[in-house]
């Protein structure tokens, strides 16, 4: 599309809008609405004189014509509510226009569902951030566009010191960084909820909000079950009798390093273990955080309570789970960044109600193991 059609379709689409505008005013004359419609049939006039003139100057000399495809500005505001119109009018089974049916087919998902609208999207993360993530346990998120893939990363333990460099000195091969390749590959993690079909018929921001609230509590939920899955792979636990061998195996166990920037994570039972104990003066072992009175403290270090469902205590042994260290460096969250929705309408027929499946892709990669430590610390008997 060339500048000046560009403009010219920019201009009719103002003069629409004013034309709108003025048949909704009081007192507006006939001589008014003439005037505006003459300049809008003007407009369309100088716009298919224009598009003749773009077409015999893509026609080169012998050749064909050059059909040029413009991509529309998926970030545009306009763009954006005909994608969630068309979105909504798929979902409650409404006739699409050409126009809606061309903006679903591309952000068409991998599994014949269509990706959900930028907005709605944008809806569902806010939702998400309202809850306890444990992606604060990872390093930061990794977006991908991919299914499977890599990145690099160099462990803490493979650092070495700096070497004394002197002048025409080659360096040793020992002093260069050791990355290594981490493998990843995202897995589709989904759940299907029955809408009525009353609620269908809502209003627009009623049942986005009632998809996206349901989504975001069940993706936290799972998220986080997988995150803690991944940091206890692999690792022995510590058997923790009380506080004060939390506070020796933290100085212990953790190089300094990881240690300064180290944090605990544990669920309601643990939590509880350390919130109950006091020192040698009967103070607590936990503080309040002065710059965030929301947080407690062990060691001048945030403690991170999840729930007891997310991180499970050992019923058997009595002993709940505790992480202490730098969970950032220990892995990483690869995330594709989109939610995928498809529906039927059959599988609830019988209870009048639509069943939506909604989908996220995410993996949870394990990456320096030597950054955290990994404990059970003991319960009171009951």
């Amino acid at each position: 599309m060339s500048k000046e059609l560009r403009e010219l379709l920019n201009k009719l689409n103002n003069k629409k809008a004013a034309a709108k505008a003025l048949m909704t005013k009081e007192g507006v004359t006939s001589e008014e609405i003439e005037a505006a419609t003459a300049e809008i049939t003007e407009l369309k006039a100088k716009i298919e004189a224009q598009k003749l003139i773009d077409e015999e100057t893509a026609i080169p000399v012998g050749g064909k014509p050059v059909v040029s495809v413009i991509e529309p500005d998926k970030n545009s505001k306009e763009y954006r509510e005909l994608h969630t119109k068309a979105f909504l009018n798929y979902l409650r089974k409404k006739p699409l226009t050409e126009e809606m049916k061309n903006t679903l087919s591309s952000n068409t998902g991998s599994d014949g569902g269509y990706l959900i609208p930028q907005d709605i999207n944008t809806q569902i993360n806010n939702l998400k951030r309202q809850y306890k993530s444990a992606k604060m346990c990872c390093t930061e998120v990794y977006t991908t566009s991919t299914k499977t893939g890599s990145f690099v990363w160099e462990d803490l333990s493979t650092l070495t010191p700096l070497v004394n460099m002197t002048e025409m000195t080659d360096l040793d091969s020992s002093s260069q960084p050791k990355f290594r390749s981490v493998q990843y590959a995202v897995k589709d993690m989904g759940a299907i909820l029955p809408i009525p079909n009353t609620l269908l018929q809502d209003e627009d921001a009623n049942l986005i909000a009632y998809i996206a609230g349901w989504f975001a509590k069940k993706a936290i939920r799972t998220e986080n079950a997988d995150i803690f899955s991944v940091l206890k792979t692999g690792k022995t636990p510590v058997t923790l009798p009380d506080w004060k061998a939390l506070k020796s195996n933290y100085n212990r166990m953790l190089d300094p390093l990881i240690a300064a920037n180290g944090y605990f994570c544990t669920n309601q039972d643990g939590f509880d273990v350390l919130d109950s104990a006091l020192d040698g003066f009967g103070r607590p072992v936990l503080q309040p955080n002065p710059q965030n009175p929301t947080e407690m403290l062990f060691l001048g270090k945030v403690v991170h309570m999840f729930s007891n469902t997310e991180l499970t205590s050992d019923t058997d042994n009595n002993v709940a789970p505790i992480f202490f260290g730098d969970m950032k460096s220990g892995c990483r969250f690869v995330d594709r960044g989109t939610y995928e929705l498809s529906i039927s309408t059959e599988a609830y027929f019988v209870k009048n109600a639509t069943a939506v499946r909604v989908i996220e892709r995410y993996d949870v990669i394990k990456t320096d193991s030597d950054a955290y430590q990994f404990g059970q610390i003991a319960l009171p008997e009951s």
